[in-house]
């Protein structure tokens, strides 16, 4: 059946996208969009051996996928989206799969006080990463009239990061320095694209004299 629907989204029949699962907000959800089917070659003969190629690879990774090869069916996803990148089934296929490869979950206390924080969890490249944070803490920041000036090591261009807001970064270096912060927030589905341990703190000039703390669940697949 899924073979047949990756020969209809061959074809130019679009197939509706399945969203990454998302936690409950209380909200509508909106209809995703239709997904953009992928491009076919001119050549008949060249399509033919597209469209084989796809179902192939479709068998190949749900078979992988039931002998809890899980690896080896995220590779062939992989390779599918190479050749059909806009195949919405293939896509979800994939996150399925690096999912259902999150083993791994902690618990942990990052002080607003605090500057980067090691968790002690080491990530590992091509694995998924769920971020959930908890509670509230308070930033004290007392100036002049001239403010406050940002060092260059805490200087960010996501604009998606303010005073206060909860950070990491992936470090493999025994050190968050040097290391590209990323926001956080409330919640964090990712990627990993580097192995190494993982830090957490809030985004401060000074933390020192900041108050509170947050809960942060991490749920991946941890190093050893």
């Amino acid at each position: 059946m899924i073979g047949m629907l990756c020969l209809l989204a061959v074809l130019n029949v679009g197939v509706a996208e399945i969203a990454w699962p998302q936690r409950p907000n209380g909200k509508a959800q909106k209809t995703p969009p239709m997904p953009k089917p992928p491009a076919l070659p001119a050549d008949p003969k060249l399509q033919e051996i597209h469209r084989d190629f796809i179902l192939k690879a479709e068998r190949l990774a749900m078979e992988y996928e039931r002998k809890k090869d899980l690896g080896s069916a995220q590779a062939v996803y992989e390779s599918l989206l190479r050749i059909a990148p806009d195949h919405a089934l293939a896509d979800q296929a994939l996150k399925r799969v690096l999912d259902a490869q999150a083993q791994d979950k902690k618990l942990l206390q990052v002080s607003a006080r605090g500057e980067w924080q090691d968790t002690g969890i080491q990530l590992i490249a091509g694995m998924p990463v769920h971020l959930l944070a908890k509670g509230a803490w308070k930033v004290v920041n007392e100036t002049g009239p001239k403010g406050i000036e940002i060092p260059d090591a805490m200087k960010v261009k996501d604009n998606r990061i303010r005073l206060g807001t909860l950070i990491g970064a992936i470090s493999s270096s025994g050190s968050a320095q040097g290391a590209r912060p990323f926001a956080i927030g409330e919640s964090l589905d990712f990627t990993a694209d580097t192995s190494g341990t993982l830090y957490l703190r809030m985004y401060d000039v000074d933390p020192t004299d900041n108050e509170g703390f947050m809960h942060v669940l991490v749920r991946s697949t941890f190093a050893d």
